[in-house]
């Protein structure tokens, strides 16, 4: 599993999954400065005292979004209409709209943590593949609580299930691990250009579930 020596830097990824075609950077999806996600983190973990009490509150929220396997979108001017089927949310418009696939889950979750995690290392954003029954692509967050390295899942409302020590997550195959700065690919010989074209609203949630079951906390395979 990957640890942060792992990691090499890699070029900068231009990503066409907005609206209408627009590329812009990877990286732009991780927005903890935005507003909005700033007055989230404020809101969910106003008085919570510990560190633990608020890291569950910021993912339980998002864990907790009503989940739609793709974000479609459509613009009306004067007439003449545009839309895009598949789209990648930034953090602050998941806020608003209420719904989300995996990746853009992932998105807000990260932002979120990175007003809490303020250590630079301590939260990324992970896009890779499940290894299970040729599942494919799929998005969560990776994050250094207490010197361990720990996988957050997004699709699971459980909290218990969703969160994943790295050493055991074997069904997770990381390819590319990024935050407002910079991305990295996980290992050598990453295949980041298949990943980053793949459909991330088509994860398995009822094996996620079964999965997440089996390996919370890290009892079984320790």
């Amino acid at each position: 599993m990957s640890m942060i020596t792992s990691l090499q830097l890699a070029d900068p990824q231009p990503i066409i999954a907005r609206p209408f075609g627009d590329a812009i950077w990877l990286t732009d999806f991780i927005t903890p400065r935005n507003p909005d996600v700033m007055l989230k983190y404020q809101e969910l973990t106003k008085g919570l005292t510990s560190p633990e009490d608020r890291i569950t509150a910021l993912w339980q929220y998002v864990a907790n979004l009503p989940y739609k396997e793709t974000i479609t979108t459509r613009l009306s001017v004067n007439g003449k209409t545009i839309g895009q089927s598949d789209v990648w949310l930034y953090p602050s418009e998941t806020i608003k709209v209420r719904v989300s696939n995996c990746a853009n889950r992932s998105f807000l979750l990260t932002s979120l943590l990175k007003n809490e995690l303020l250590t630079p290392r301590d939260v990324y954003c992970m896009l890779g593949n499940l290894r299970v029954n040729n599942i494919g692509a799929h998005a969560w967050s990776q994050v250094n609580l207490f010197g361990r390295k720990y996988f957050l899942e997004t699709t699971q409302p459980n909290l218990e299930r969703a969160i994943i020590p790295v050493s055991v997550a074997t069904a997770y195959e990381e390819v590319v691990a990024f935050d407002e700065n910079r991305v990295y690919t996980v290992g050598s010989g990453a295949d980041v250009e298949g990943v980053l074209n793949s459909r991330f609203g088509l994860c398995a949630i009822g094996f996620l579930r079964d999965y997440l079951c089996r390996k919370c906390l890290g009892l079984e395979g320790i």
